[in-house]
């Protein structure tokens, strides 16, 4: 079945982040900075092995062309506010039929729960299969499913401004499309494994340098780290 479907996933990154400069290229080792533990877990998908990193035609943007060859990975370069458009324009340009979207500062993000996403998406035969409209996993391993023609859909029906810069806004709130939310049976939507702020950075240092060098581990393997470590949890704020 999964043969038949051409999937792929796409990363969005830009330089452009005014909450924490950078992000992407801070360095958590000597060996890694946080794309590139990102990418590396996203490598370990079985359902795809084409990723797109999907980004601005801004120069400050360049750099990404090195992480790409480096990852060796395609680069697709696009509108800066319209993420939209530019995944529209990246799957079009390459055949892609199903699109995982996964943001580059979800360094932490378990190529497990993307494939379970991707399997239901399509068993179910949905237009868009996520972990993010009733969520129970934490911040940071969103995953989000989507048809190409779902996207084209979206677009066509609205033009805001929301809509272009969050891709997803107007399926979710739409009762256009068949929808499905991937939940875990325990609640852990409490904890922030995402990228914005330095007490972030410093919580993904820290944890990888307890795994290192294991990079892959699982996300149930950091819930009970933390259990055990229980001032290394970085909870969501209120």
């Amino acid at each position: 079945m999964h043969k038949k479907k051409n999937i792929a996933i796409f990363v969005a990154a830009r330089s452009g982040s005014k909450r924490l400069k950078n992000k992407h290229f801070l360095k958590i080792n000597s060996e890694l900075s946080v794309i590139d533990l990102c990418i590396l877990r996203l490598k370990k998908t079985k359902i795809t092995k084409k990723i797109f990193l999907c980004t601005t035609k801004k120069k400050i943007d360049n750099k990404f062309k090195k992480i790409c060859l480096k990852h060796k990975i395609n680069l697709f370069r696009g509108d800066e506010n319209n993420v939209l458009k530019r995944f529209i324009d990246c799957a079009h340009q390459n055949s892609i039929e199903i699109i995982v979207r996964i943001t580059g500062d979800c360094p932490l993000i378990d190529p497990k729960i993307i494939d379970k996403c991707v399997e239901l998406h399509l068993k179910k035969k949905m237009d868009y299969t996520t972990n993010t409209i009733n969520v129970t996993f934490p911040d940071g391993l969103d995953v989000e499913v989507v048809n190409f023609n779902s996207l084209k859909k979206s677009l066509k029906n609205s033009n805001t401004k929301y809509n272009k810069e969050h891709v997803t806004g107007f399926i979710r709130s739409s009762k256009l499309f068949k929808k499905y939310n991937y939940k875990y049976y325990s609640n852990y939507s409490n904890r922030r494994w995402t990228l914005d702020y330095l007490r972030d950075f410093n919580y993904i240092k820290r944890v990888v340098k307890f795994f290192y060098p294991n990079i892959y581990f699982g996300w149930k393997d950091l819930i009970k780290f933390e259990k055990i470590n229980k001032t290394l949890i970085n909870i969501k704020q209120r």
